[in-house]
């Protein structure tokens, strides 16, 4: 909680407004050509030493003690949201699923632009959260196939959401 009181006016700037999520997800377009996508989410356990009287709470599955650092980024790598904290046996769906940036996006209230067209179509397409297969499927996440027997175009998709 220090690190986010400390440097968050610095280095991590969450969206206010419908324009400057769509500022966001214009940059993911141009650079990554993923149109549409508010920020690309994953969780980093940090290793720490293990706190007294805490018994396997903070013990991971890749077996030593962490806490979760859970964030969202622009297309640029810059921050937009963290979570810091988190006991190393939690798993990263079940942070965001606990937090208020899912909250803002399952509820659909915020600052989170409503679904648009797309760059030179017509139909309406919801802006979106990239996840890997840690996350559920929603209409504002989007995460990789399972990786069993896919085509061609699947295997490109996974690849670039990589």
């Amino acid at each position: 909680m220090a690190i986010i009181e400390e440097y968050a006016g610095e280095v991590i700037r969450f969206p206010r407004t419908p324009q400057e999520w769509r500022a966001i997800a214009l940059r993911f377009g141009q650079r990554w050509q993923f149109w549409h996508a508010l920020g690309a989410m994953d969780g980093k356990h940090v290793a720490i030493r293990k706190p007294a009287k805490s018994g396997t709470l903070y013990h991971n599955y890749k077996h030593f003690f962490s806490i979760i650092l859970m964030a969202l980024v622009d297309a640029d790598y810059s921050f937009i949201w963290v979570n810091i904290g988190a006991p190393g046996s939690a798993d990263d769906a079940q942070i965001f699923n606990g937090s208020e940036l899912c909250e803002i996006l399952e509820t659909q209230i915020g600052p989170v632009p409503q679904a648009e067209p797309l760059p030179g179509a017509q139909r309406n397409i919801p802006y979106f959260l990239i996840g890997d297969d840690a996350f559920a499927l929603k209409t504002w996440l989007m995460k990789p196939y399972s990786r069993l027997n896919l085509e061609v175009q699947a295997r490109i998709l996974n690849y670039r959401l990589s």
